[in-house]
């Protein structure tokens, strides 16, 4: 489903390259869950921003079920960003203007989901995250946790094929965090494909493969 060759990424400086990937050549198919762990620094965020089209200032192959991401025109980038991937973010990048609902409801109207639908999955999603009673609430009348379910619910909204979280349970307290891991792990069985970067052991414990990075390079690649 997904595969990168050959991955470099750095900086340029006057007088040396900083390389923050080099050489990552990865291969990942449909249905698995994969964990990317190591220090901070390693270069996790900045993989998953790759395998999620964020960034595209970097060297290497990169191929989406057998088709070149280099070889797509924009709006082919655009149009797979939308339809097949869900992030989650430490940071939570909620819209502070937009109520709970209507964060949730975002991923929605970019897929021109009817009315009727994104009514019912919102409402599934809000009740599955117990946040009803939080609907109508903007994002700076929520505690942290409480932004980042939203920010998890809004993620798997349309359904992503590939749901990509980096650090998705750094700022939530361990029920709640076990409670999103077990959400994973069942969007993992209906078959969506997880890519998570934590430094949380027990969450890579949910998913099928670890990948720890040293260095801005894959040190080891374990099925668990």
């Amino acid at each position: 489903m997904i595969s990168l060759s050959n991955i470099d990424k750095y900086i340029e400086s006057r007088f040396q390259r900083t390389f923050i990937l080099k050489g990552i050549d990865l291969k990942i198919e449909q249905g698995e869950f994969v964990t990317l762990m190591g220090p901070s620094g390693v270069g996790k965020s900045t993989l998953l921003n790759i395998i999620g089209l964020l960034d595209e200032d970097y060297e290497g192959m990169y191929d989406f079920e057998g088709k070149s991401i280099h070889a797509m025109k924009e709006k082919q980038k655009s149009a797979l960003h939308k339809s097949e991937f869900g992030y989650i973010f430490q940071a939570y990048h909620l819209i502070d203007e937009l109520t709970v609902y209507e964060n949730i409801e975002t991923p929605l109207l970019y897929r021109n989901i009817p009315s009727s639908q994104r009514k019912s999955i919102i409402a599934e999603l809000l009740d599955r995250f117990k946040m009803v009673a939080k609907k109508d609430l903007f994002p700076e009348q929520l505690s942290g946790g409480q932004q980042q379910v939203v920010g998890i619910a809004r993620a798997i909204a349309g359904n992503p094929r590939v749901l990509l979280a980096d650090e998705p349970t750094g700022n939530l307290h361990s029920s709640q965090a076990k409670e999103i891991m077990e959400v994973f792990k069942e969007l993992n069985k209906e078959g969506t494909t997880i890519i998570q970067a934590t430094h949380a052991r027990e969450n890579a414990d949910y998913g099928s493969r670890l990948i720890e990075m040293l260095d801005g390079k894959i040190d080891k690649d374990l099925a668990l």
